[in-house]
């Protein structure tokens, strides 16, 4: 795997950062391409990457959070297993794509596995739960795009299209 940043701490957009943090300690992450970096609707970004965490530097059983520094992320869209969440600023749209593995629409009656993942109460992003061992490292989509041409809504609707 192809890593554009390597164990970092924070990822700086033009309004804000992406950070992973356990109460007060920040967590590094790994940062690398989207797969999924394909246009919508003639609208491309250079900004649409994947955060990979190493599950190795994770505590089974403590809360994790992936932030926004400047927060105000509200639900977007979902798709099986997927939600994302994005808010404007000043001329910038911002999103978190996150995977749900024990979605329980489809695994209502199996034990969960690997992490549980939530929207935070605070807008700030999204909280998870390492449950166990199962897998070597968890994902978060990041991405963000200047408004050009559009209303902030398509903007918005782009990175929906692209984190989940």
């Amino acid at each position: 795997m192809k890593y554009i940043y390597e164990n970092i701490s924070s990822l700086p957009c033009p309004v804000g950062e992406f950070s992973v943090c356990c109460d007060k300690e920040r967590i590094p992450f790994s940062i690398r391409k989207n797969d999924y970096n394909v246009p919508y609707d003639n609208i491309e970004a250079e900004t649409n990457y994947a955060l990979d965490i190493d599950t190795k530097l994770l505590e089974i059983g403590k809360q994790y959070n992936v932030v926004f520094s400047e927060g105000g992320l509200n639900y977007c869209g979902s798709d099986e297993h997927t939600e994302s969440i994005t808010n404007t600023i000043d001329k910038w749209s911002v999103g978190i794509g996150s995977y749900d593995m024990n979605d329980d629409y489809f695994h209502q009656d199996e034990p969960h596995k690997g992490y549980d993942v939530w929207r935070s109460e605070d807008n700030l992003g999204f909280s998870f739960v390492l449950l166990d061992r199962t897998i070597d490292k968890i994902t978060f989509l990041v991405a963000w795009i200047e408004n050009n041409d559009a209303s902030n809504v398509d903007y918005e609707n782009v990175l929906d299209f692209w984190l989940t």
